[in-house]
């Protein structure tokens, strides 16, 4: 009986350290040379492409807790605009599961420039975001 109580403990734990911890996200670099994906790493991503690729950032989101991915500063629209942003639900169809949200940019032109995504509750002013993504993009001929 302790053998399973202590199993269960760890199930959960586990379980619940991988709902708060998780995913870390990917990023897709989309155009000429597709297929190129990158993790974060320390909440950073490094991008190198070209001019008119599509930047397709994937985070986990669960907005049943009321948070969201949301862009923290402006974004350099000579180098990179905002294309889409999307939530996609999980197939699982259990009520509180989380699910990914699906961010699309396109480079526009030359330079580096920073996509800043913070974890917020848009409601709660001036609390600092619980998850925060960067990616760092230098867009070259």
């Amino acid at each position: 009986m302790r053998y399973a109580y202590w199993v269960g403990i760890v199930c959960c734990l586990f379980f619940l350290n991988s709902a708060i911890a998780g995913e870390g996200g990917l990023i897709e670099v989309r155009g000429s040379e597709s297929g190129n994906i990158i993790s974060f790493s320390n909440g950073v991503g490094e991008v190198d492409t070209k001019p008119d690729h599509e930047i397709v950032v994937t985070l986990p989101s669960n907005p049943t807790t009321g948070y969201q991915w949301q862009l923290m500063k402006t974004l350099a629209e000579s180098t990179v605009k905002l294309v889409s942003h999307v939530y996609r639900a999980p197939q699982t169809g259990l009520v509180g599961a989380g699910g990914q949200e699906i961010w699309i940019f396109r480079t526009t032109g030359f330079g580096e420039s920073e996509i800043a995504l913070g974890y917020i509750r848009s409601w709660e002013k001036g609390v600092p975001p619980v998850n925060i993504r960067t990616i760092r993009l230098r867009v070259t001929p």
